[in-house]
């Protein structure tokens, strides 16, 4: 009975150990995921240790394996590993830099694993790709993060004021992400282009449109600059000279966007006036008796007047003198005033007559009873008798030419003899009241020779 029983157990002993023979030796399927990439193997081994030494695959310090080495190894098992890899950080704005090595895959167990705090509004980068915090990055190579922080922005809209918390790398950025579109014409200050780096006081002024009246011609634009001067230059409207707008260009843009540019210019208006010569009268006895001869002729002077004219929008609007002065001083006139006595013949009924001055004179007549007055004057201021053969001429003449022997054309030989209210050239020619003729008409009256030792060079 014994000796049954431990044949028995023999037979049991032997079993077993040609199971577990048969159990150590059965390869089995597995497939090991390394970084996200299957490789399937088969492999004899009772637990995953035994499966990694099997397809010799070697863990190193920070890789991940999921099961752990002492899990027993089932056939179609997964064994997942999550290689470490060099982890590198900057946080901006500040630039401050870490480097570790992990197999965490997500930036947020990463940052958590450096003891780096991560705000809402924090934008992370891994390998230049922007990611969320709890994004699954991709295993392998390794790992380039830049955590930059959240900045706040207090900015001015026209007359409004607002807040905005952004982890943008630049101001434009945040405003876009706010919502807040910048126009063409948008002034925004500091430009689009600023980074974040720090907390930032902006100011944006919406562009209005502008309606520009230059040169004949409508100029519809837009511009958020804070005086017209600045409007102009960015609409490419120059401001040049004497030119202005309205209005001036040191003021505010007007509520109704109407700008008017006058363009202004001046020109010299040069005018030429003569300054009249001045005639200087000496005698000449090259010159014959009652002739008149310039000697050195006279030169008009030149007064040059100067205008600045001011035009606009090519009107003129304005002149004002700009001053004057002689160009050339006129320059005097010399006559010459005959002296010349030349004897000359005059033919009459009476044959023919030398004479030595000839002039054109106007002659009435008068007799005693005739002359002008209440009552009858038959005396002469020579003392002569009133008759046919005397004449009388005006007070200016009598003293020079009394008893100057004369012949008048139609009346006859005649003396110097008589003076009365005549002027200039007129004479008066005496007759009795007998054989009164009368006379109204202008002819020329020659004086007779022998010529007197006196002789007038004009007659006054």
């Amino acid at each position: 009975m014994r000796h049954k029983k431990i044949t028995i157990l023999t037979v049991i002993s032997v079993a077993l150990a040609a199971a577990l023979i048969l159990f150590l030796g059965a390869q089995r399927r597995v497939t090991f995921v390394i970084n996200g990439e299957e490789h399937p193997a088969r492999v004899r081994a009772l637990t995953v240790g035994g499966a990694l030494q099997a397809a010799r695959i070697t863990l190193a310090q920070g890789d991940v394996l999921e099961p752990s080495t002492g899990t027993w190894l089932k056939e179609g098992a997964r064994i997942e590993i999550t290689r470490a890899r060099d982890i590198s950080l900057q946080v901006l704005p500040g630039g401050e830099t870490s480097q570790w090595v992990s197999a965490d895959l997500t930036a947020a167990d990463l940052l958590s694993d450096a003891g780096v705090p991560l705000n809402a509004q924090d934008r992370i980068w891994a390998n230049g790709e922007q990611v969320q915090p709890q994004q699954k990055l991709a295993p392998g190579a390794n790992l380039a993060l830049q955590v930059r922080r959240a900045q706040t922005i207090d900015l001015q809209i026209d007359a409004s004021r607002q807040q905005i918390t952004s982890g943008a790398a630049t101001l434009g950025e945040a405003l876009a992400e706010a919502g807040i579109l910048l126009e063409p014409a948008d002034r925004l200050t500091p430009a689009a282009e600023t980074p974040l780096n720090g907390p930032v006081d902006a100011v944006l002024r919406r562009a209005m449109e502008l309606t520009i009246q230059v040169d004949g011609n409508e100029v519809i634009a837009r511009s958020a600059a804070q005086n017209v001067g600045d409007a102009l230059a960015e609409a490419g409207i120059s401001l040049q000279g004497l030119d202005y707008s309205q209005p001036a260009e040191d003021q505010p843009l007007p509520a109704d966007g109407n700008l008017r540019v006058v363009r202004v210019r001046e020109e010299l208006d040069l005018k030429q006036t003569s300054i009249p010569y001045t005639t200087r009268y000496e005698n000449s006895d090259q010159v014959a008796l009652d002739q008149r001869q310039v000697i050195v002729p006279g030169v008009l002077g030149i007064k040059v007047s100067r205008e600045r004219v001011r035009f606009e929008d090519g009107q003129e609007v304005a002149r004002n003198s700009d001053g004057e002065w002689v160009a050339q001083e006129a320059q005097e006139q010399t006559v010459g005033l005959g002296t010349k006595i030349e004897i000359k013949t005059v033919q009459t009924d009476q044959g023919n007559l030398e004479y030595y001055r000839a002039v054109n004179v106007y002659v009435t007549s008068y007799s005693p009873c005739r002359s002008g007055g209440t009552r009858c004057y038959s005396g002469t201021a020579s003392g002569m008798k009133v008759q046919k053969g005397v004449i009388a001429v005006p007070r200016a003449w009598y003293g020079l030419l009394v008893g100057a022997r004369v012949y008048i054309p139609g009346y006859g030989v005649a003396v110097v003899a008589d003076t009365g209210g005549m002027t200039g050239y007129w004479v008066d020619v005496a007759y009795s009241d007998a054989d009164y003729v009368p006379w109204s008409q202008n002819v020329t009256m020659y004086f007779l020779t022998p010529v007197p030792s006196y002789v007038p060079v004009r007659l006054p």
